[in-house]
C-alpha cells in the first residue's frame, strides 16, 4: 500500500462518469488494470492505493501528472462550463489500454452502462484469466479470436457479438495496427478506427480520447447532444443528420485543445 498526495482530483467522479466500465466501489474502488487488480480510496488530499503497480503506473493511469488547472483555464469560456468545473471538480480522464478501451466502446453502442458492464464482466469470466477469487483480467485479442459466436451468446452482446469477433481476428494476425494509432494525428487515427465495423464517430472519438489522449476529441452521444442542445443550441444551424459532427466542430473550436475534457464534465451532468 502506498500514498499519493493529489490536487484537484476527485476519484469518484472520475470512476463513475461512465469512462470506464469495470471499477466497483464499496469501501474501496475496486478494477483491473493492465491485467491487474488496483484497490484505491481518497483521504484528506491524498489517493491510497494497493496494488503491484509502481506509483508511476497510478499516475499515468490517473493523469494525475495533467496540467489541470491550464486545462480548467482553457476550457472555462463562460459560466455554465465553469459551473461545471466547480461542480464536478477533479474530474480527471483515464488512460486506458486501447483493447480494451476499443472493445468495451464497441459493446457500449445502443446499450445501457447496466448492460455494457454485465456483458464485460460475462466476456471477461469466459475468455480472460482469473486474477483471484471474482476478478479476471480483460480478454486478448487471441483469446477471443479462439471464441466462435456461439461462445459470445452467454456474455449477451447481441449484434455487436460478431463484431467483436472479427477485429479480435483482425487484430490477433496483426492485420491491424491498434496500439500505432497513438502516432497518428487526431484526424488520420479516427480515419483508420472507422475502418473497423461497427467503429463509427462516436466509437473512435472515445477511443481515440480515452486511449490515446487526443484531447481534441470530443465524443458526441446522446447524452452530449442533449446537454449540448441545451447549453449552446443557437450554434447549430446545421441539418439534422450533420448535428453530431457540428457540435464536435463547435466544441474543437471553442473549448480550443482540451475539449475532451470538456466532453466529460458535460457528459456527467447529463448523466445525471
Amino acid at each position: 500500500m502506498y500514498r499519493i498526495k493529489i490536487n484537484d482530483f476527485n476519484l469518484d467522479h472520475s470512476l463513475s462518469c461512465g469512462q470506464v466500465f469495470r471499477w466497483e466501489k464499496k469501501d474501496w474502488w475496486t478494477g483491473i488494470v493492465n491485467g491487474a487488480i488496483v484497490r484505491a480510496k481518497q483521504e484528506d488530499g491524498e489517493l491510497i492505493v494497493e496494488s503491484s503497480f509502481h506509483k508511476e503506473l497510478i499516475v499515468d493511469y490517473f493523469r494525475l501528472d495533467d496540467d489541470i488547472q491550464q486545462i480548467y483555464a482553457s476550457i472555462g469560456r463562460d459560466e455554465k462550463i465553469a459551473s461545471l468545473i466547480n461542480k464536478y471538480r477533479g474530474l480527471r480522464l483515464i488512460r486506458q489500454d486501447p483493447w480494451e478501451c476499443l472493445v468495451t466502446y464497441m459493446c457500449s453502442s445502443n446499450n445501457t452502462i447496466w448492460n455494457i458492464t454485465n456483458s464485460i464482466r460475462r466476456m471477461c469470466e469466459c475468455f480472460g484469466n482469473e486474477i483471484e477469487k471474482g476478478f479476471y483480467s480483460f480478454p486478448t485479442p487471441q483469446a477471443l479470436s479462439c471464441a466462435s459466436l456461439c461462445d459470445m451468446s452467454q456474455c449477451r452482446l447481441g449484434f455487436r457479438a460478431p463484431r467483436v469477433l472479427k477485429i479480435a481476428n483482425i487484430v490477433a494476425k496483426g492485420e491491424f495496427d491498434l496500439y500505432g494509432i497513438k502516432d497518428l494525428s487526431y484526424r488520420k487515427g479516427r480515419e483508420e478506427l472507422m475502418k473497423i465495423e461497427g467503429v463509427g464517430n462516436k466509437i473512435a472519438d472515445c477511443v481515440l480520447l480515452f486511449a490515446f489522449g487526443k484531447l481534441e476529441s470530443f465524443p458526441v452521444d446522446t447524452h452530449i447532444e442533449q446537454i449540448m442542445e441545451r447549453y449552446y443550441g443557437f450554434n447549430f444551424k446545421g441539418p439534422k443528420s450533420r448535428k453530431r459532427d457540428e457540435m464536435a466542430e463547435f466544441a474543437r473550436n471553442y473549448f480550443g485543445k482540451y475539449c475532451g475534457y470538456a466532453q466529460e464534465y458535460l457528459y456527467l451532468e447529463d448523466l445525471g
